[in-house]
């Protein structure tokens, strides 16, 4: 089985998302990190716990994973940013994703750009 945060990024970028640059696991590598000019998913496991008891032992793992979206500096006027993370929302959900929350959009304090963090939980049954 892979890990949480690999099973959310093989789906995203199966979706080929137009508007999102680069998608990374656990960390933004240090040349990327003040770099405007991309929109980022940053992939972070947040849950890999034992679920589904019976007969004394665990059956599934309980999985979780904190998506959030830097998005470039200067999008298009046209880009609905809302829109685009209803389509991601829905297609998680397709995928057996429960939205968890859908935290409001914050301005990053260090590079000014817009973010958004949403929190996405799993139940995988073993």
């Amino acid at each position: 089985m892979l890990l949480p945060v690999s099973q959310v990024a093989s789906l995203v970028n199966s979706l080929k998302l137009n508007w999102v640059d680069k998608v990374y696991l656990n960390e933004i590598p240090n040349e990327d990190l003040n770099n405007t000019d991309l929109t980022v998913m940053l992939l972070q496991e947040t849950d890999s716990t034992p679920s589904d008891y019976a007969n004394g032992t665990f059956k599934g793992l309980a999985m979780g994973v904190e998506i959030q979206m830097f998005y470039k500096k200067g999008l298009a006027d046209d880009f609905n940013t809302l829109e685009a993370e209803i389509e991601l929302m829905q297609n998680l959900k397709s995928a057996g994703w429960l939205i968890v929350s859908s935290q409001h959009h914050t301005t990053d304090p260090d590079t000014n750009q817009i973010t958004k963090t949403i929190y996405v939980t799993k139940d995988n049954l073993l």
